[in-house]
Parts: C-alpha cells; structure tokens; sequence
C-alpha cells in the first residue's frame, strides 16, 4: 500500500508540475489572436461546402428506362451531393432471357473528386433501395462509371424483374462550387 502510495504522489507532483506557474492549460482560447485548433476547429461537415438536403428517401425521379431493350439514357448535373431515383423496366420476356442492366455515368471536373453509388434490391422490388450497392466500378481519370444487372439468365424466371434502382453522387472533399458542375448519365441496358 505504501509503495501505490508514493507512485501516486509522484505522478500527481509530475502532473501538477507540467503547466506553467500562472498560466491555465486554456489560456489560448482566449487569448485574442490565437486559436487552438483542436478546440476552435469546426465539426467536418461544417468545413464541407458540398453538403445537401438531399436523402436516398427523397430521391428525385429522373424517369424510367428499359434494362432489356434500346438504350435509353436520362440525365442530370449539379455540384453538390445528390440523390437519385429510376425505374428500371423488365421488357422481354422471351427466350433467351435477357438480364437487367442499369449503368451510371459521372463525369465531373477535374480537380473535383466525386463518386457515384448504384443502389438496387435484386429479389424485392421496393420503392427506394438505400443500403444495398450494386455494379462493377471503373473510374477513368474523371468519369466513373458503375455497371450492374440483375434478373434472369438465358432461360426467362417468369417474374418481373422491374426496380426502382436509386444513384448516388457523393463528393469526395470539400472543394465544390456551382461553377465546377458534373454531369450525370443514367443508361438502361448499357452496351
């Protein structure tokens, strides 16, 4: 007990000592001109100025595609963070059956990072998919690309493989501007 005792005592003389006399551990919070960066510096989303109110759940509908025949493109741009909604329609039927195919295209200025997110529920169709990420990801200087399909193979499965397929575009940093815009390309049954 005697030995726990003086290594407490040691410590507390040890931490005592390590200020300054008459200077407070804070004294650079209010000193005027100094800033301590580990305490004044703001939360990181209130350093990002990319942020949006948009939600998975509140994606806006950009329209529908058929992820089996023609290919039908919609678009969209912006600057920020966004999230996006598409129908992806089943519509042949026949033998061989074809699978479903969605791709999502980003291209976005240089110097600007972002990255885009398919989001699809291949056994369910639901109305907004938030959490479960589909596709093969290729990112070619600054156009990303994501490809993804579901659905039956050669032999059709007699079910209807339509789905509300969501996108998201997520920045990556900080450095977004209205002047810096990308562009968005969704294609139903990519080639």
């Amino acid at each position: 007990m005697k030995l726990f005792g003086l290594l407490y005592a040691v410590m507390a003389t040890a931490c005592a000592s390590a200020e300054p006399p008459g200077e407070a551990a804070d004294a650079s919070i209010d000193a005027p001109g100094k800033r301590d960066a580990a305490i004044d510096a703001p939360p990181p989303d209130a350093m990002n100025l990319c942020p949006s109110s948009d939600t998975c759940a509140g994606a806006m509908m950009l329209g529908t595609v058929s992820g089996d025949t023609g290919n039908m493109k919609l678009n969209a741009s912006g600057y920020r963070a966004a999230w996006f909604r598409v129908r992806v329609s089943e519509d042949d039927d026949q033998v061989p059956g074809l699978t479903l195919r969605v791709a999502s295209k980003l291209t976005f200025p240089a110097g600007v990072g972002f990255e885009t997110f398919v989001y699809v529920n291949a056994g369910n169709d639901v109305a907004s998919e938030c959490s479960t990420t589909t596709g093969t990801r290729s990112t070619v200087g600054n156009v990303q690309t994501v490809k993804a399909e579901w659905g039956e193979g050669l032999i059709p499965n007699g079910l209807n493989d339509d789905r509300n397929v969501s996108i998201e575009v997520r920045p990556v940093g900080t450095n977004c501007s209205p002047s810096a815009m990308w562009q968005l390309e969704i294609e139903g049954n990519w080639l």
